[in-house]
């Protein structure tokens, strides 16, 4: 039986305060062609999602520092993958991106505030299509 990689669901913000602009964890991606996010928020926050992906980022090889270079992150637009960016609009809610990831090394999610408050906590995960 072949191997298949993946990457089991992972928290990568959790419990981010939404009256700030938020960035996920960044998530290798090297062995896997799919990502997904689970998105939930409560609270009555306004604002946006972005996607963004980088081949320069280079994490620390020590755990809680600083990365040994924070790349160049660029926001991949909806097409790229199934449905459409999550809107938080006021009111507790969910959602959840699909992503095909074709050549990029890392991934992570970006919200940024427009008002309100709330809590946001969003898992990762991934596999190979």
């Amino acid at each position: 039986m072949a191997l298949r990689p993946l990457l089991k669901p992972t928290y990568v913000v959790t419990n981010g305060d939404m009256s700030g602009n938020i960035t996920s964890l960044p998530t290798n991606i090297e062995q896997i062609s799919m990502a997904s996010y689970d998105i939930s928020w409560t609270g009555v926050p306004v604002g946006t999602f972005q996607v963004q992906v980088s081949n320069s980022y280079v994490p620390s090889a020590a755990p809680g520092n600083l990365p040994n270079n924070s790349g160049n992150w660029t926001t991949i637009p909806a097409a790229d993958f199934q449905g459409n960016y999550p809107v938080p609009a006021g009111s507790a809610s969910n959602g959840a991106l699909d992503v095909s990831i074709t050549g990029f090394t890392w991934v992570r999610l970006v919200y940024t505030s427009t008002s309100g408050t709330g809590t946001l906590n969003v898992v990762v995960a991934g596999k190979v299509s």
